[in-house]
């Protein structure tokens, strides 16, 4: 069932999508802005304030979804659960922004390709540079980010606890984001993330150059305060590789300063990247449905 919901739902984003210009929900925003300024909220400490506004939230929304699933043949809560992921994976749709990026750097429009980085391409924990080669590396680094995290991330939870924990790793990104956490204080997000950060890079490396990725996937695996963006953007890094080191491609980025074709060109494969795997997920996931539907 999972399966079909994902179906779906990636079937009607990718014609019909909901593009967002912002990755902040306004909906969470107001949840949160309910409890901020209460004395007694901040009296609750780190802990009891994520338990409170992100924990409960998610179990007892996930509850009510679950006590809807053998209403009329379970109808309801698969037309709620496609809308829900339809409005979680809304705000992962940044392709037409990249393809405005790649456009502005084949034009030789530097300007162009800074303002479009700076206004939909940025994330508050990576300071953009004004030189090419740098910014188009920080470019990079920011969409594995992203894509990882309010894509991969939520479908992963949401195929292994079902609502209950898509909505927990939504309701942790937004507040994330909110309460702008440090990263050592910020341990629910880190902890939601490793495993599934480990798979995609692991993917990557089936979907890219095997041989250099998985090396470096080996490295990262179990150094567990190793941040998941640092772990895809070494691996992806890898997989785009053409030679057997990681520095054939770390080189290319470095010039991008003085060709932009290449730049344009690596864009365009961690596009593919991104398709490449999210393809292995969805062909590794309908095998399960199918060896699981014939077993049990």
């Amino acid at each position: 069932m999972k399966f079909l919901i994902l179906f779906i739902t990636l079937a009607l984003q990718h014609y019909r999508g909901i593009a967002r210009s912002t990755t902040i929900s306004s909906s969470f925003s107001k949840w949160l802005g309910v409890f901020q300024n209460k004395a007694w909220f901040q009296k609750l400490g780190r802990n009891g304030r994520y338990i409170l506004v992100v924990f409960i939230p998610s179990i007892l929304i996930g509850g009510c979804f679950y006590m809807i699933e053998d209403e009329l043949l379970g109808l309801p809560a698969i037309v709620l659960e496609v809308a829900l992921l339809l409005y979680v994976l809304s705000h992962a749709d940044f392709d037409r922004h990249i393809t405005q990026y790649r456009k502005n750097l084949a034009s030789g429009d530097t300007q162009g390709a800074f303002h479009c980085a700076e206004q939909y391409l940025a994330i508050p924990e990576i300071e953009l540079s004004d030189k090419l080669a740098q910014l188009h590396d920080q470019v990079c680094h920011t969409i594995l980010h992203r894509w990882f995290e309010f894509f991969f991330l939520m479908i992963f939870w949401f195929l292994i606890l079902g609502v209950p924990g898509v909505l927990l790793a939504w309701f942790s990104l937004q507040y994330s984001q909110l309460v702008h956490c440090e990263e050592k204080a910020w341990r629910p997000m880190h902890w939601l993330s490793w495993l599934p950060a480990r798979l995609l890079g692991l993917t990557f490396a089936l979907a890219g150059n095997f041989v250099q990725a998985i090396a470096i996937w080996k490295e990262t695996l179990w150094k567990w305060r190793i941040p998941a963006d640092v772990v895809l953007y070494k691996t992806a890094l890898a997989s785009m590789s053409g030679k057997n080191d990681q520095a054939s491609c770390m080189e290319a980025i470095m010039n991008a300063e003085a060709d932009t074709e290449v730049a344009c060109d690596q864009m365009l494969e961690l596009q593919m990247l991104h398709r490449r795997s999210a393809i292995v997920w969805l062909v590794m996931i309908a095998l399960i449905t199918i060896v699981g539907g014939t077993l049990f």
